[in-house]
């Protein structure tokens, strides 16, 4: 879907819910009808997937209690969202989870591609696996200067 299409679809899904929302607000009078209305539009826009900033101050309150509300009833809570800010999207919907699983998508990086080691480093790397035990003690570790010793003596022996 294109970032063209996802808009058209995300402003008719705003316009009913906001429609929708109106409808039932209108119950309570003019008021309910304008808080019904903000309240379906901002539902519309918050189901998109794209970072919102806030037109105007909003309120709102848990779409479990909606209702409740309806009845004449208090929400538990009221979140008081002021002009200008922010509203992004943290973690993926059911709906984003459900897509990714039937086309197949992972969010997983892919890793990224090892180098070809060049003709010299392999020949490089050859020579000092043969040179290293000599410059060794007994128990593994290296000797006084062994290791740049070992370096010397490898890259001698590739560039021949």
């Amino acid at each position: 879907m294109s970032r063209e299409e996802r808009a058209k679809s995300k402003a008719t899904l705003s316009a009913s819910l906001a429609a929708t929302g109106a409808a039932l607000g209108s119950v309570y009078g003019p008021v309910g009808t304008v808080a019904g209305g903000t309240l379906g539009a901002l539902t519309g826009l918050v189901v998109g997937d794209q970072e919102i900033i806030f037109p105007m101050d909003y309120v709102a309150i848990p779409a479990f209690e909606y209702a409740l509300v309806r009845q004449g009833h208090a929400p538990s809570q009221i979140i008081y969202i002021k002009e200008g800010e922010v509203l992004t999207q943290i973690q993926a919907t059911e709906a984003q989870e459900t897509e990714e699983i039937l086309t197949g998508a992972t969010p997983t990086p892919s890793a990224p591609k090892k180098r070809k080691p060049s003709a010299y480093n392999r020949r490089y790397a050859k020579a000092f696996k043969q040179v290293a035990p000599k410059y060794k003690k007994k128990g593994g570790g290296w000797r006084m200067g062994g290791f740049k010793a070992a370096q010397k003596e490898a890259h001698r022996r590739a560039k021949n």
